[in-house]
């Protein structure tokens, strides 16, 4: 195993010219999303909890993008409207994090612990991707913040109101909801017709039959009313993970004292950790209540021969095409995806069949 930095943001840190006196100060944190959602109640409150127990810092809290829209963290970081962003929903800023994405590449046997952990592994490497710079170096210390790993979303599942895919041909065209450019590149792979908007809109527009299905881990139905609409979901393969960031402007991390940026540090990983633990509980309670309500849920390795050999090419040719697109783009993307398989793996994850051999060319 590759040595990995220790502590969370030792980089970071070593960049403040000097620690500030320990004092009393409030910091606004702010959310896009609202409290229901698994990255607020159970990621944001903690976080903001746990520092005023443990520090003498305090928060002002804004939610459901009452301050800051989805789209809009890093600018309001950047900018001083807020201190804090979480989450920073990077994939919906496009251009801003290239190599984020990065989690949402499709591989199997994985559930939300084994990629929060994967990912701040990746976060902390010292394994340099361009430049003499690792991941963190390029992704996030040239945007003036500092950042952490957020507890990963469950596995992205396939699922639809009515429609049971059970031959490659039933993806023909299919409209479904992705959220992303990356799981956009997995859709249109898999012969899907990608519809792209927020979760939080894909209600509306499942409802009305104007998408058929929707790209989301079954953890998150519950955040989005969706526990009753939905009724098939291919399981055993997930079409990645969504990651993103909880992230202080790197001017107010400057402003706080060593005792409070080193308790802010421990704070953020612990309370990822403790979010994956929840989203893999309200991940069981949530198929458990979708199933009681008569949705099918499949297994990947229980599908025709015909379709698991068309979704596990589906994968490889996503890896491939991110990969490819971002090299041409100027970004590290190949020695990114070599670090990110080598990570999953350990955590026990599986990649798809091909992508081994791919990466090692």
């Amino acid at each position: 195993m590759k040595t990995l930095v220790k502590g969370a943001l030792a980089g970071a840190a070593a960049l403040a010219v000097t620690s500030a006196p320990a004092v009393a100060q409030n910091l606004m944190i702010s959310a896009s999303l609202p409290q229901v959602h698994m990255w607020v109640g159970q990621s944001l409150d903690p976080f903001a909890d746990k520092l005023e127990e443990r520090t003498d810092l305090t928060f002002t809290r804004f939610y459901a993008g009452e301050l800051v829209g989805v789209g809009r963290g890093l600018d309001a970081l950047q900018g001083g409207t807020v201190d804090i962003v979480s989450p920073l929903l990077a994939p919906y800023i496009p251009g801003a994090f290239p190599l984020t994405d990065i989690s949402q590449l499709p591989v199997y046997g994985t559930d939300s612990a084994q990629i929060t952990r994967a990912f701040q592994k990746l976060m902390d490497s010292d394994v340099e991707l361009k430049d003499g710079k690792t991941f963190y170096e390029y992704e996030i210390e040239p945007k003036g913040i500092v950042a952490w790993g957020l507890g990963a979303s469950g596995p992205y599942a396939i699922n639809t109101v009515s429609k049971e895919i059970t031959s490659p041909a039933d993806f023909q065209g299919l409209p479904l909801r992705a959220g992303a450019a990356l799981q956009t590149m997995t859709l249109e792979n898999l012969g899907v017709n990608p519809v792209t908007m927020p979760a939080a809109q894909a209600y509306e527009a499942l409802s009305r039959k104007t998408i058929e299905g929707i790209l989301l881990s079954v953890a998150d139905w519950k955040s989005y009313s969706m526990t009753e609409l939905l009724k098939y979901s291919i399981e055993g393969v997930a079409l990645g993970h969504w990651e993103s960031y909880a992230a202080i402007s790197k001017s107010a991390w400057d402003g706080l004292s060593e005792e409070q940026q080193k308790a802010m540090d421990e704070v953020a990983r612990e309370v990822a950790l403790e979010n994956a633990e929840f989203i893999q509980k309200q991940y069981l309670e949530v198929r458990a209540a979708a199933e009681a309500a008569g949705t099918t849920f499949v297994q990947a390795s229980d599908l025709p021969q015909e379709l698991q050999d068309h979704i596990a090419e589906a994968s490889v040719a996503t890896w491939k095409q991110w990969i490819e697109t971002m090299e041409a783009d100027g970004h590290p993307a190949r020695k990114a995806a070599q670090l990110w398989a080598e990570l999953v793996q350990e955590e026990g994850g599986e990649l798809p069949p091909g992508v081994a051999e791919y990466l090692a060319d």
